[in-house]
């Protein structure tokens, strides 16, 4: 029973882990496409003059950027359940 037990235990930690991975992946795809459709100057970050372009991107811009600077990084956008295309993994939060 108890060798029943543990199995069972890993096999729901094995896919748990799968599912945050995968949220974790497609939320870097949805920065690296935010990242290719707004970066126009290709210097790796998201101006506020390039996110006029994208309403959604825009509306949130100031919650997404965590250091101030005025501009979102891939990593920022990849972690902000405000960047577009992240609200839609998120909307389940028991995934997490």
């Amino acid at each position: 029973m108890m060798k029943r037990l543990e199995k069972i235990f890993l096999i729901l930690c094995t896919i748990a882990a799968v599912q945050a991975v995968s949220v974790a992946d497609a939320h870097a795809d949805a920065a690296k496409t935010l990242m290719g459709q707004l970066d126009t100057n290709n210097d790796g970050v998201i101006s506020l003059k390039e996110a006029v372009r994208h309403t959604a991107l825009l509306r949130n811009f100031g919650l997404i950027d965590d250091n101030e600077d005025g501009q979102l990084s891939e990593d920022e956008l990849a972690k902000s359940d405000l960047t577009p295309g992240n609200e839609k993994l998120t909307a389940n939060k028991s995934l997490r």
